[in-house]
């Protein structure tokens, strides 16, 4: 399972649904992928953090693997930016550590900005390319032309490779892209976790939305 900060991730909705599974799991670091061949560090930016006693430290944008075990098997996931290079490399790279470990499926999560009301159930798009997976999982097949990002590159990617994929869309209000959204990352957790066939650790998530509609409402 993976979500990337940038295009894909309207209102850090996508991101956040991954990081709060992360959290919530209690997931391992499980190894980082050299962002030196991928990442533009003049448009993505390393920070410098000063740790106790003032030792001074750099921290890479870079792209992370977690793995947990639950009931719904053995999961991994990703979290980093958006590459800025070498996309089909970077895609097959993430492939590869997915044919290492054996597996069975590979799922995205992305958002994306819409014409939709913040206080209205958060609108999903599920898709695949697997006829097996659109119709256990109750998703249809993509039919969207146009720009792509690295979650279309790797869709890609992994259809070569014969490996099943699906990805989960979440809708944000246009009007209020600029705010985290934690009830579009709830959808995302919920819909994620339904087809994994394991319970969402939805608790924190909870706790910011009416924080999250108090600030849209004051826009």
């Amino acid at each position: 399972m993976c979500a990337f900060t940038g295009w894909n991730d309207a209102a850090d909705a996508a991101s956040s649904a991954v990081r709060h599974l992360i959290e919530g799991w209690g997931a391992s670091p499980l190894a980082e992928i050299d962002p030196e061949p991928y990442t533009d560090f003049a448009t993505i930016r390393p920070h410098v953090r000063l740790a106790d006693g003032g030792e001074r430290h750099i921290v890479w944008p870079t792209v992370t693997l977690w793995h947990v075990t639950g009931a719904g098997g053995d999961i991994i996931l990703s979290l980093g930016p958006e590459p800025s290079l070498q996309w089909r490399r970077f895609a097959t790279d993430l492939r590869s550590v997915a044919e290492h470990f054996g597996s069975t499926m590979f799922l995205t999560l992305g958002a994306l900005l819409a014409d939709v009301a913040h206080r209205r159930p958060v609108q999903l798009i599920g898709t695949a390319t697997d006829s097996e997976l659109i119709e256990r999982y109750n998703l249809r097949r993509s039919r969207y032309e146009g720009p792509t990002g690295i979650i279309g590159v790797l869709h890609d990617v992994l259809t070569d490779g014969g490996l099943p994929s699906a990805s989960l869309w979440a809708a944000v209000p246009a009007y209020a892209s600029q705010v985290p959204s934690p009830k579009a990352s709830l959808a995302l957790m919920r819909r994620t976790c339904e087809i994994i066939g394991t319970p969402a650790p939805v608790g924190a998530v909870l706790n910011l939305i009416e924080r999250y509609e108090e600030q849209v409402n004051a826009l």
